[in-house]
């Protein structure tokens, strides 16, 4: 009985060194990552599960963001075929949505995402060209790369711990990761 109970102990603890070994700056290393396409922006994960949020530029023929849609929002689905699924209304307008209104020159769109509105989102075309997000990151203009929330579902109605935000300097290509915590 000693030898199980030792044995089982053991096992404990590498499952404990595995999954302490898997988290990267919060988010576990095992969960996904979107696959890069040309207008892939940044993307949303949560301590739920797998399923990701992607957002992506939503272009004209001419280059140019669409003005009432500048931005493509669904799900891939990883907890079953990683299949693309649109948002639910109740996804868009409460949680993972956005807004959007033109920049003050007029090429880009500045976008605030409906669970939280106090840190804006530009969305423009970089210097080759290409569209990005950017966001203040620790004080610091980044391209937005991800968003992880870390999130206490035990009662009726879920509630936001944390959101970490990860990017990477527009000028430096230095990474930085903000923590926010829900007061």
């Amino acid at each position: 009985m000693k030898r199980l109970m030792f044995i089982i102990s053991i096992v404990c603890l590498l499952f404990i060194a595995a999954e302490a070994q898997e988290l990267k700056n919060g988010r576990p290393g095992y969960f996904p990552i979107p696959p890069k396409k040309e207008n892939s922006l940044f993307f949303i994960q949560r301590n739920k599960n797998e399923n990701t949020i992607v957002y992506d530029a939503n272009m004209q023929s001419n280059g140019e963001f669409k003005k009432n849609k500048p931005i493509d929002t669904y799900w891939l689905r990883y907890t079953s075929t990683g299949y693309r699924k649109e948002l639910g209304w109740l996804e868009r307008t409460f949680a993972y949505g956005y807004s959007s209104k033109k920049d003050k020159n007029g090429n880009g769109r500045w976008i605030e995402l409906a669970a939280y509105d106090e840190r804006k989102i530009h969305l423009k075309k970089s210097t080759d060209d290409k569209p990005i997000a950017t966001i203040t990151c620790n004080g610091k203009e980044c391209k937005l790369d991800y968003i992880y929330v870390f999130v206490d579902e035990s009662s009726t109605w879920p509630r936001v711990i944390h959101v970490d935000i990860h990017g990477v300097e527009v000028d430096s290509g230095i990474p930085q990761v903000e923590r926010i915590l829900n007061k």
